[in-house]
């Protein structure tokens, strides 16, 4: 028995070591490192997603197969953290760091390219647990330039929201400059009680100077205090010719360990900390004027580090060694961390000119395929970055750096993932991109919340109630006049009622003519309306057959009074667009196979119509006099087949379409944009994903370039 006790245990400690080797080869992702780490779980805090499913949250939409490669995994990412960090205050070491904010970067940069509103009110959410209503801050001491870091979200809500308590906060952090610790010739202590410079403690404090500087103000101390840091740090920490950077320095080498007793340097190049130095040096010369006098010297130093990162980016995986120029030592490896900061400082300075696409596309290339192999998708759907160092501090020896732990979910090492998947992969997400100057100004109806919006600067400022409406126009008085179901409304913004009609009947169309009087299509009855400011009706035509006294409830959608004087009608049921004369015989007509909601008349006589879901294939065509189709956009025309079911459009002078793609059938909401801009050629240039305050949003009105929407000027 003893014997055979014995034999189980060996047989047990092989399969046991066996299982530790699958394991670790598994998370490795073939990654070449030159001994094996340890696989940290730190999943600890994610929401368990429910049996049968790949989700952490009902709404994270989560559907990443364990395994297999997400198509942007700087989205799969960002999904991932907002699932297993509801409360982001839980993330990480204490509720307020630097991590956040970096972080954060990553997620705003997503906003940007798709339009996801997710992105920002999980950074809005976050940020308002420590900023109150009158914009005092309310978190950690802002003793050292760590702590700065996250105010750069505060600055970008400001941006997003103008909301003044951000900028109140916002400008709390940036008087912090003024009387922050400093060495003899002017560069921030990392600290406020320790004399070291260290490399990531530029990033920490000028990232939020060059985000206040360009979206609040005060840019000319915020570019030349951003400018001299990098300056003075390139000083003191460049190694000799090479353009690369060791990680800190000190005026006081007595006191610190890590420090050469002569000159006060750190020994090594560290990945990580020189890819702080990368990011906050493109940013600036993203941001600041060419014509500032230090622009062609923090030009240099970009361009210097650059050719030193060609020159020492490993040849067979693509990245970037933990001591990034000392590749051929046998115990260095490859750093997660380092590659991602180091991939978007490439892409992003080819981005904006600095250097040519070229020489260094293939550099980005490569160093993409290198980060994106330390990425996995786990058993519960969220991505996993394997690899990286946690909380890496500046060490006194090459030993030092290159023993430290690895593990999986490295806090930094998920901001680096993060930061260089989204500027690799964003040309191919841009086609959702909400191209921020656009349309932040606009009027829109939500049919299933039954109200009408305007927004400024992507936020509501004025809403009010109006049940299944469905065409609405901003006058040149600044009122808004919009259907209600079973009636018109126009209102002022501070809720003034000037125009009111109530009808028995369903209502989807209304416009102001030129005579003062206004237009209404009644879909039941067939009655196309014209009535008084005093909402007596002054002209009826009737369109249905005389037999028929009610056309239901899908006769007609969008309705048109032409400057001829016939009548343009969106006959959904029907399936057709037909024109009208004045005493209701149709002139003209055309089939469209999916039930037209919209139709317009252009200036050049042709006729643009959106397609609604009859036939699951939704277009918007333009039809030439003849009724020959001139141009058309469909699903096969566009990346991931957004359109669902066209609604409301709006032409615009140069030339694109703004089409709503209503979410109402079949429980599609947050499936697709609300709102998209396409140009002739069938690029996606604009688009609102805002699922927080939409719901499903039947028209639209961009406000940014008014026209006199009482004469008609407006192609909508």
């Amino acid at each position: 028995m003893e014997k055979l006790y014995r034999l189980n245990n060996l047989y047990l400690s092989i399969i046991f070591f066996v299982a530790l080797l699958l394991v670790a080869t598994t998370s490795a992702q073939n990654i070449e490192t030159a001994k094996p780490y340890a696989v940290a779980d730190t999943t600890t805090k994610a929401i368990k997603p429910k049996k049968g499913t790949s989700q952490g949250l009902p709404d994270a939409r989560l559907n990443y197969t364990p395994g297999k490669i997400p198509a942007y995994w700087s989205i799969a990412t960002a999904e991932s953290i907002i699932t297993r960090y509801p409360d982001y205050r839980e993330a990480y070491w204490k509720p307020w760091s630097y991590v956040h904010g970096y972080i954060f970067y990553g997620f705003e940069m997503l906003y940007r390219t798709t339009g996801d509103r997710r992105y920002l009110d999980f950074i809005k959410k976050y940020i308002d647990n420590f900023v109150d209503e009158k914009g005092n801050f309310h978190g950690d001491n802002l003793n050292n330039l760590d702590n700065l870091m996250t105010g750069s979200s505060i600055v970008d809500l400001y941006g997003y929201t103008h909301d003044e308590r951000y900028k109140t906060a916002a400008t709390q952090f940036r008087k912090i400059f003024d009387t922050y610790p400093r060495s003899h010739d002017g560069q921030f202590w990392h600290g406020a009680k320790s004399p070291n410079m260290w490399i990531d403690g530029v990033f920490m404090g000028q990232m939020f100077l060059i985000r206040y500087g360009k979206i609040i103000g005060d840019s000319k101390y915020c570019y030349d205090e951003a400018a001299k840091q990098i300056t003075v740090c390139a000083k003191h920490l460049l190694k000799g010719e090479s353009g690369l950077y060791l990680h800190g320095w000190t005026e006081q080498p007595e006191q610190a360990k890590w420090a050469d007793p002569k000159t006060g340097l750190s020994p090594e190049v560290w990945s990580e900390g020189m890819g702080w130095l990368a990011l906050v040096t493109v940013e600036l010369l993203a941001e600041m004027p060419n014509s500032h006098p230090q622009y062609a010297q923090i030009e240099d130093i970009y361009i210097r580090l650059a050719n030193g990162l060609k020159r020492t980016q490993d040849k067979k995986t693509g990245g970037w060694f933990m001591i990034v120029d000392k590749g051929d030592q046998p115990d260095n490896w490859i750093d997660p961390s380092g590659t991602g900061m180091f991939v978007y400082f490439i892409q992003r300075g080819i981005d904006i000119g600095v250097i040519r696409k070229k020489e260094y596309a293939t550099v980005v290339a490569n160093g993409y395929k290198s980060l994106t192999s330390f990425g996995q998708i786990n058993n519960h759907g969220l991505v996993d970055v394997a690899g990286g160092g946690d909380g890496i501090g500046i060490k006194k020896d090459y030993a030092t750096y290159v023993s430290y732990k690895r593990m999986t979910n490295a806090k930094e090492t998920v901001g680096g993932f993060l930061w260089g998947t989204a500027i690799v992969e964003k040309p191919k997400k841009s086609k959702y991109s909400p191209a921020l100057p656009q349309h932040h100004n606009f009027a829109c109806a939500d049919y299933t919340q039954g109200k009408v919006f305007i927004l400024e600067n992507d936020q509501i400022v004025w809403q009010h109630e109006a049940p299944n409406s469905n065409d609405l126009w901003v006058l040149s008085n600044g009122n808004l006049l919009f259907t209600t179901g079973h009636g018109v409304l126009e209102m002022t913004r501070k809720n003034d009622t000037i125009f009111h009609y109530e009808s028995k009947n369903e209502v989807y169309a209304c416009q102001r003519l030129n005579n003062g009087n206004t237009f209404i299509g009644e879909c039941n009855s067939g009655r196309l309306l014209e009535v008084s400011p005093k909402g007596k009706i002054v002209k009826e035509v009737r369109i249905l057959p005389d037999s028929v006294r009610d056309g239901g409830h899908a006769y007609m959608r969008n309705a048109r009074h032409l400057d001829n004087g016939h009548f343009l009608v969106a006959h959904y049921g029907l399936k057709v667009v037909r024109e009208y004369d004045a005493n209701g015989k149709m002139v003209w007509e055309i089939n469209v196979p999916g039930g037209p909601h919209t139709a317009i008349r252009l200036p050049n006589g042709n006729t643009l119509v959106s397609e609604a879901d009859a036939k699951k294939d939704p277009h918007v065509y333009e039809f030439n006099k003849e009724g020959k189709i001139v141009w058309e956009v469909s699903n096969a025309d566009l990346p991931d087949k957004p359109f669902k079911f066209l609604g409301g459009m709006q032409r615009l002078s140069n030339g694109n379409t703004i089409i709503c793609n209503w979410l109402g059938h079949n429980n599609q909401f947050g499936t697709a944009p609300h709102i998209l801009e396409i140009t002739k050629d069938k690029k996606v240039v604009w688009s609102y994903s805002n699922y927080k305050d939409m719901k499903t949003i039947s028209t639209f009105m961009d406000m940014d370039k008014l026209c006199n929407a009482d004469k008609n000027e407006i192609v909508h």
